[in-house]
């Protein structure tokens, strides 16, 4: 078989490097303003739609180990293997 290059390419192919730099003004992690997040924590608790006892169980679910049940892990991970490699691959 005779491969024959043609020299040209689609502009969709073509890679651009980006050579300006970043912005290194930021500011450091220390110098960060979290004045706001009390409010706003604030504010969320006053949400009408917020429930006591529900907010309760999902903090008592996320502390517990036993949560999710490993057969629902194991039922995500499996869901997951399968998007990832397609179902022929099974």
């Amino acid at each position: 078989m005779d491969i024959q290059r043609t020299g040209t390419l689609d502009s969709t192919s073509k890679v651009h490097r980006n050579t300006s730099r970043r912005d290194t003004t930021a500011p450091a992690v220390d110098e960060q303003d979290f004045s706001q997040a009390d409010s706003l924590r604030g504010a969320l608790d006053q949400l009408a739609g917020a429930r006591p006892e529900k907010v309760q169980l999902a903090r008592e679910l996320a502390s517990s180990v036993d949560y999710p049940p490993a057969k629902t892990i194991r039922q995500i991970s499996t869901l997951l293997a399968v998007k990832i490699q397609g179902p022929m691959a099974w």
